[in-house]
This record gives structure tokens, sequence and C-alpha cells, in this order.
């Protein structure tokens, strides 16, 4: 009896230091340098990409610019699972490479951003599907506005 007492008092005592040292609740927002490397390295990880044999299937590919960029950004990570689907295990790598760097750029309450919820701004499958040569271009273009 005494040996479960000491078990579940030890257990309580590590979820009470986990949860008092534990990682913070929310996200932190990223600093303009971690910013550009992110943005950069996902526009080197995209270049890699430039030479994918994939003319059979056809991506969503949002062309807004400044006024949707989250709305832009979320509908282009979409359309990378997508790709992630078709592409070999070299390729595959650089995809998840592009998604883990972009994801911080996505985090917090969509609903409250000010981009997603704008009327003016298109739904993913509103926008014109286009071949991967395309897509990837329009992606290097929105990724090379974001920098700026």
């Amino acid at each position: 009896m005494m040996c479960k007492v000491l078990i579940f008092g030890c257990i309580a005592a590590v979820i009470l230091m986990t949860a008092a040292y534990g990682a913070p609740l929310q996200k932190t927002e990223l600093s303009p340098a971690e910013k550009e490397a992110r943005l950069q390295a996902s526009i080197i990880d995209l270049a890699l990409l430039k030479d994918i044999d994939n003319h059979f299937l056809d991506f969503y590919t949002p062309n807004d610019k400044q006024e949707c960029n989250h709305t832009t950004l979320v509908c282009f990570l979409k359309e990378l699972n997508v790709l992630k689907q078709d592409v070999e295990e070299q390729d595959k790598q650089h995809v998840l490479n592009i998604e883990k760097n972009l994801k911080d750029f996505t985090v917090g309450n969509l609903l409250q951003d000010p981009d997603f919820s704008n009327p003016t701004c298109k739904k993913c499958e509103a926008n014109e599907k286009k071949k991967f040569p395309e897509f990837h271009q329009e992606m290097t273009r929105f990724l090379q506005s974001m920098q700026k």
C-alpha cells in the first residue's frame, strides 16, 4: 500500500513539474531575422523542386499578393500536401522542409486573422487550377514578396 502511495506521489510531482517548467502554451512570434531565414530556406527548397516531372496534377494556385497573404500562404501549404503524396522520397524531404519552415507563419487563431476572415480573399478551391510549373512559379514569387 505504501509503495502505491509513493509511486502516485512521484507521478503527481512529475506532472506538476512538467506543467510548471514545460514548454510555453503560446507560440512566440518569429523575429524578423528568423522570418527571413525561414523564407530563404523555403525558397531554396522550392527551387530544388523546380524540375519535378508532375504534369498530371492540377494545383489550386493563388495569385493574391498583399491583401490576402495569410490565406494565400495557407492555400499554398494545402497544395504542398497534395504534392507530397506524389513525389519521390528525396523530393518529399524538400516539401517537408518547406512546410516546417512556413508553418509558424500560419500559427494563431485563423478566425481572428483579418486577412483570413476578409470576404474579398478567395477560398483555396476558388483559385485557378494550374500545372506544377506555374504553381511553382507563383509560390516562388509569393515567398519572395513576403521577404520584402
